[in-house]
């Protein structure tokens, strides 16, 4: 079984995470050199045994991959080796909205790139960014193995800087990508799953280009809504001396009428006035050899602007690393974008910077009939302005997490975001192999680590319709846990369990701050959409009183001209829904409710993995262009919900003078 690679250590109080011998770096884009990887490669593929490619980590199974696959590895020629554009699924795609349209392509793959590094510098250092390959990569640089890392959903990074040289440089991929359903191990791991299955180098793929000592990550948390912040930057000093470092950080206001707001992924694009704080975060700092260290400030925005429901009233914080005394060293800046917000329970509410909010949701698979689950910012950009114009407040990512950029874009539009790990449908036997493996465990700390700043993001989920309750309420307690004590960001905890796995007295919703259903009442579970609903939620708020209730999908496929029965459930699924809504059917104030919140599954059809036909369940088909009849109900329904300043209820202080 292949061992996990993310550990938490304790850093000057503050546990850091560590993956592959550094601490595992911001993904957020900065503006410091880098070596794009994108453009042509090349690939070969290649029946991989999956028991080989899953199988730990040692000389001897480097010494057996020579043995196996020495001419991928080492060989130069590139006549068996055809180009490939990276970053894009190996899987050929149509685009066409049918079966088969996709190439079902569930095995191993190798890829090759030449680069050129006019001078490598040795007062810097070198990471291998990468943000998305599917699903176990081993890497090699001109011929050095740097590790692996499994999960096709997460970003990963290399500390490079001992591979290179000046003048030409090879980098090496392996990538095998077990059919789901062959294994127990893997996430996901049920032969049925609802998404598509795309092998090979998803997302981009970059070398970033630092001094020795540099920044790595600054996560910041607010405290409450009166601009306390608890702000944690991580430095790491690569080189082979001691360094005297200064370090000043400062706080900016983002413009969000600035030309770059939703053209730039960059926070530095963004910066407005400067923030007016209590004090200033600066620090002298000693660096030894290899040594990592955390600088902590607390601090307070004065008369914060909040980041809120169609409010993103952004900051961006911007920090220096410079040399001070008698050390010589490059400087070195990093910028993060981040919201002052805070989100918690109160008995069957969720409280948005302590008002009552209801979250009106439309799901979405982040996934193009073009380029599969590739992702560009511009693509990014338009379905999240098609989501925002149905009148949505919240976006649920699919079952997975989705690009960077899907968290910042987020962040920028004002849209709540509900974040999963991909466990979908887990059985009993899939509990017990991350019992031992921890895969999950890491895969939630990796999710966690890479959306960290994002004020949108209000919710982690741990799963999606999972079977063995038990296990998943051990399994639940165990991620609550390690959150809220190792790294606690002040996010509520959800899952999205099946209605009938097992019922309304789910006791694997005790650990968590939200209870969290998928609820296909007249499709799936039995009853009628209307009656089924009703009755579900009124006997889980008996079981659940002081919870917030979610649901986390409803809806119908459309094909096989049941655009008309989609309406239809919709209408009726809705309705039971809203009456117990925290806000009703027409946006006004329930305070008898204890939904907090509806998603529609999804915004687009999408491929699923077994390939023979396409998911319907869209409200748009997957050209992005052809609405649904149900589109325009959701566009005046939800139009409704969230006209009184985009869902939002009475003050909590107003709620309980009513009631007093």
């Amino acid at each position: 079984m292949l061992k996990t690679t993310l550990t938490l250590e304790a850093i000057n109080g503050v546990n850091i995470p560590f993956q592959n011998g550094i601490p595992v770096p911001s993904f957020e884009p900065q503006t410091r050199a880098k070596i794009a990887l994108n453009g042509e490669w090349h690939k070969r593929r290649l029946a991989m045994n999956h028991d080989f490619s899953l199988s730990p980590r040692s000389e001897g199974w480097l010494s057996e991959l020579e043995q196996r696959e020495g001419d991928y590895l080492r060989g130069d020629a590139l006549e068996q080796w055809q180009p490939h554009a990276v970053p894009s699924p190996e899987n050929t795609l149509t685009g066409l909205p049918e079966a088969n349209a996709a190439e079902t392509y569930e095995d191993g793959v190798w890829y090759r790139r030449a680069f050129t590094l006019a001078s490598k510098n040795d007062g810097y250092a070198y990471t291998l960014k990468a943000l998305g390959i599917s699903y176990v990569a081993d890497i090699w640089v001109n011929g050095q193995w740097l590790g692996c890392h499994e999960g096709g959903f997460t970003p990963f990074a290399f500390d490079i800087t001992g591979c290179l040289r000046t003048g030409d440089n090879e980098i090496r991929i392996r990538v095998d990508n077990p059919p789901w359903g062959s294994r127990k191990d893997t996430i996901p791991a049920v032969a049925g799953t609802d998404f598509f299955n795309y092998t090979g180098i998803i997302h981009d793929l970059y070398i970033e280009i630092t001094p020795q000592a540099a920044i790595v990550r600054a996560d910041i948390v607010p405290q409450d809504v009166n601009g306390k912040l608890d702000v944690k930057v991580v430095l790491h000093n690569r080189g082979n001396d001691a360094v005297q470092v200064g370090l000043e950080g400062s706080l900016l206001e983002a413009d969000p009428e600035g030309p770059h707001f939703l053209d730039s992924p960059l926070a530095s694009s963004l910066t407005g006035v400067p923030a007016v704080t209590d004090k200033p975060m600066n620090r002298e700092l000693t660096l030894q050899p290899g040594e990592v260290m955390v600088a902590r400030f607390e601090v307070t925005v004065i008369d914060p602007k909040l980041w809120s429901v169609w409010q993103p009233n952004l900051y961006v914080a911007t920090f220096t690393l410079t040399a001070a005394g008698t050390t010589t060293l490059k400087q070195d800046s990093f910028s993060t974008q981040f919201g002052i917000r805070t989100v918690r329970t109160d008995k069957t509410r969720i409280l948005l910077n302590e008002q009552s909010v209801f979250m009106a949701g439309i799901a979405r698979h982040e996934e193009w009939p073009d380029t599969g689950r590739t992702a560009a910012w511009d693509r990014i950009r338009s379905d999240l302005e098609q989501i925002r114009a149905l009148n949505v407040n919240m976006v649920r990512t699919g079952h997975y997490p989705n690009h960077v950029y899907t968290y910042l874009l987020l962040d920028r539009m004002g849209l709540m975001a509900m974040s999963e790990i991909p466990l979908w449908q887990f059985e009993t036997e899939h509990y017990e192999a991350q019992d031992e493996k921890r895969l999950a465990d890491q895969m939630w700390r990796e999710m966690v680590f890479s959306q960290y700043n994002r004020p949108s993001v209000l919710m982690w989920s741990t799963q999606n319709e999972s079977k063995d309750v038990w296990l998943r309420l051990a399994y639940n307690e165990r991620l609550v846990r390690d959150l809220r004590e190792n790294y606690n960001d002040g996010r509520l905890l959800t899952q999205s369990s099946a209605a009938d796995q097992p019922g309304p007295h789910d006791p694997s919703m005790a650990p968590l701050d939200v209870a969290a259903w998928t609820m296909y009442f007249g499709i799936f579970h039995g009853g009628t959409y209307y009656e089924g609903t009703r009755r579900y939620l009124e006997e889980a708020h008996r079981i659940f009183p002081d919870k917030p209730i979610l649901n986390t999908e409803f809806g119908h496929w459309s094909s096989g001209g049941k655009e008309g029965e989609q309406v239809v459930t919709y209408e009726e699924t809705m309705r039971a829904l809203m009456e117990k809504g925290t806000l009703n059917a027409e946006g006004e104030d329930n305070p008898d409710g204890y939904v907090a919140g509806i998603d529609f599954w999804i915004m687009y059809d999408w491929y699923v993995n077994h390939n023979n036909w396409i998911d319907t369940f869209g409200i748009i088909h997957m050209d992005r262009k052809t609405e649904k009849p149900v589109a325009s109900l959701i566009r005046r329904e939800y139009g409704l919900i969230t006209r009184h300043h985009g869902g939002f209820g009475q003050k909590l202080e107003e709620a309980v003078n009513e009631k007093n």
